[in-house]
């Protein structure tokens, strides 16, 4: 805290200043030392009360050296005060001795101005063990305490002192020593402890903002300057000016300049009076009265303004408790909210976008998640929202050994901290040429490591310079732990679907290579990752006659045994074509077959024949969605030879026969290619067939993938898709198959 000093109970004899090093140095001195280091600040305040301010014959007096004394005692171990108490003695009975006061009555003085900062600082200890005069409670009892009670008893005193030897009336002494004892702890002890705190950096003042020592020195120069103007004219009552002068410090500088700005204030003050200037030099043939309500006018306006500085202070660490609430409440919400979407995410980008969009948003003005891939050949970056567009495209992927601060993160493991847009630069030259886009000049970045190996990595960049909060720091490691984590899990999920989707692949069948009579090329485009491996599968194969076989179905399930139940059905459908049953024979067989089959009842199959020299095509869909065929501009669906899934037929299996003009477009697919969630089949199949009339020309390949990409897009696919185009009544063609969508 401001000023803190952490005492043990009064008479204990261990209490200390607190942490820093500055106050510590109060406890570790030599106690001759410290003494000695009194007795000359007190003798030096002294002499300045002789010399400037008249103190003898009781004058305007404003007594510095009972601030020096409190300061000592309030900085300093019960231990040593009484080092303290002989050093402030001493020099109060050699300055007196000097000044030609008789060693009778000077034991008195000595006494009063030792026992009033014991009352003060063992009063203020006990009831304020941390003295922070930045806070209300400290100043109220430093003010009681210190400024009140202390300087009363002390001049209790020292007015029976000045009475008995200096031969003065008592009332007249005690209101000078009161008034102006209690003005010299205000603002010389006032001024000691507050730059005492500061310099050391307790407490808030490490984080406060600070003026620097030109500012306050202005603001001490003008608050002299007012007096000296408010004080100087004989006839305009200007003596005021001080007060508001004061009061606009506090406003401007804050509690921290009040103290210093007030002893500039009284020590003009009474330099100026002594002089004969200003409404209390007026007062000449009733010194000490003049002595008193100077020093009570000039008490009261400085209390004034420190209170109102104390206040604006208290009021600063309110709105920063208030915003600190509010600012931990937000990260502990984001840490659950994040927890809760990795816990789902089963990719690194899903976990990529939740990290970036939930968790760095909430505590920087822009950020990245960077996440190196199991190779380490390439680096995927998500930037935060409201990261330049162009940016974050052009960051979306880069090598692994790109020269951008996050990568070499992400390849060193070592955590990076930018606190200006100078160090970003030294240390990665090139990396602020973003800068006019992004804005940043200070960063945080911190490693994802699994395992102690890094493999990724999350950045945090501010707007302003200067360094990332502790909070931020202790938030950054959360967030890649549970990164982490997530990604661990993702990682091992991957590689078990990559597994999986391989071999479901190496189970789809081999399409004939020479076939008469048509044109085709496939396409297929596995579930994304959330999804589990399908059942999905295509052929295109001869048969007796020259006739060419075209196969579509669907298994039941998501999983490797929907993949293996594919595989047994396309191999029954191939040994059931080659019998020449027809598509309904075909289907007949199927129906057998998907009884010893696990996971093959219900499954979907559309199968057709097609006769190059009739340019016949039969066809037969068990609970499969309808053929396309698109001729001369124009798509429509082959809806007949319909009957339910393998193993739930009642009756005979239908189908149907249709001649096919030459050149013509086959178009069959896997519901995944038109079904949505939340919209009817019949939707997803008018959008497929106005799609399909607007492909030009009559490449099988440009139609797969035109059909592929525009019905399904970049988007993830909660199904397998299957999409096989043939060109009938042409020539043999190699088969060709069309990349994934």
């Amino acid at each position: 805290m401001d000023g803190a000093v952490v005492p043990s109970p009064a008479g204990t004899g261990t209490g200390r200043p607190a942490g820093a090093a500055g106050l510590a140095a109060w406890a570790v001195r030599s106690p001759v030392s410290l003494a000695l280091a009194v007795a000359v600040a007190y003798a030096a305040g002294a002499l300045a009360a002789f010399r400037l301010f008249q103190a003898y014959p009781p004058g305007p007096v404003l007594f510095m050296p009972a601030g020096v004394t409190l300061t000592a005692l309030v900085l300093s171990p019960v231990r040593r005060w009484p080092w303290v108490l002989a050093g402030a003695g001493l020099a109060e009975l050699v300055v007196d001795l000097s000044h030609g006061q008789h060693l009778a009555y000077v034991w008195g003085f000595v006494l009063s101005n030792t026992v009033e900062p014991l009352v003060g600082a063992g009063l203020l200890r006990r009831r304020v063990p941390r003295v922070d005069l930045s806070r209300r409670r400290s100043v109220l009892w430093f003010v009681v305490a210190g400024v009140l009670l202390g300087p009363l008893v002390g001049a209790l005193i020292g007015a029976t002192a000045a009475a008995w030897g200096q031969g003065v009336r008592w009332i007249d002494a005690f209101g000078p020593y009161w008034t102006g004892d209690g003005l010299g702890v205000l603002t010389v002890g006032g001024t000691l402890l507050m730059w005492r705190a500061s310099r050391s950096g307790l407490g808030d003042w490490a984080t406060a903002s600070r003026r620097s020592p030109w500012e306050q020195t202005a603001a001490v120069t003008l608050a002299t300057a007012a007096t000296v103007f408010g004080f100087w004219p004989g006839s305009v009552p200007l003596a005021y000016l001080p007060v508001p002068v004061l009061f606009g410090i506090a406003l401007r500088y804050g509690v921290r300049t009040v103290p210093m700005a007030g002893l500039g204030v009284a020590v003009t003050a009474n330099v100026m009076t002594a002089a004969g200037r200003g409404p209390w030099a007026e007062l000449a043939t009733r010194p000490q009265l003049g002595a008193a309500s100077l020093q009570l006018f000039l008490a009261v306006a400085a209390v004034g303004a420190w209170l109102l500085g104390v206040e604006i202070r208290e009021r600063e660490r309110a709105h920063a408790v208030s915003r600190q609430e509010i600012s931990l409440r937000q990260r502990v919400q984001a840490v659950q909210t994040v927890t809760a979407r990795l816990a789902t995410a089963a990719t690194s980008e899903a976990i990529g976008v939740a990290v970036a969009e939930l968790g760095i948003a909430l505590v920087a003005d822009r950020g990245m998640v960077a996440i190196g891939s199991a190779d380490s050949q390439e680096i995927r970056c998500w930037a935060t929202p409201g990261y330049p567009a162009e940016l974050a495209g052009r960051h979306r992927r880069m090598p692994w050994d790109a020269p951008v601060p996050i990568a070499d993160v992400v390849r060193t493991g070592r955590p990076v901290a930018a606190t200006t847009a100078a160090e970003i630069e030294d240390r990665y030259p090139g990396a602020l040429d973003t800068s006019p886009a992004t804005g940043t000049r200070s960063t945080l970045m911190v490693p994802v490591l699994i395992d102690q190996k890094p493999v990724g990595a999350l950045a945090f960049g501010y707007d302003a310079e200067g360094p990332i909060d502790p909070d931020v720091h202790s938030f950054a490691g959360t967030l890649a732990t549970l990164t982490a984590h997530a990604l661990e899990r993702a990682r091992l999920y991957e590689s078990e679907r990559s597994a999986a989707h391989q071999l479901q692949r190496a189970l789809l069948p081999t399409p004939a290579l020479d076939l008469p009579g048509a044109a085709a090329a496939v396409a297929y485009r596995p579930a994304d990752s959330r999804h589990e491996v399908g059942g999905d599968w295509y052929d295109l194969f001869g048969l007796p006659g020259g006739k060419v076989a075209i196969v579509v179905g669907d298994a039941v399930g998501h999983d490797l045994h929907a993949a293996a139940a594919m595989g047994r059905l396309q191999t029954v459908l191939r040994v059931a074509a080659a019998d020449g049953g027809g598509p309904a024979g075909v289907l007949a067989q199927a129906d057998l077959a998907c009884e010893w089959i696990p996971g093959g009842r219900y499954a979907t199959v559309g199968y057709a024949e097609y006769d190059p020299g009739t340019g016949l095509l039969r066809y037969a869909c068990a609970g499969h969605p309808p053929p396309l065929l698109c001729a001369g501009g124009q798509a429509r669906f082959l809806p007949d030879g319909r009957s339910q899934p393998l193993g739930a037929a009642t009756g005979g299996r239908p189908e149907r026969e249709t001649p096919i003009p030459p050149g013509s477009i086959l178009l069959w697919y896997s519901d995944g290619l038109v079904e949505r969630r939340g919209e009817s089949l019949q939707t997803g199949l008018a959008r497929l067939a106005d799609l399909a009339a607007t492909v030009p020309g009559d490449n099988p390949a440009t139609w797969c993938t035109t059909i592929l990409a525009g019905l399904t897009g970049q988007r993830d696919v909660a199904d397998d898709v299957v999409v096989i185009c043939v060109r009938l009544g042409t020539a043999p063609v190699l088969l060709r198959a069309a990349a994934p969508g």
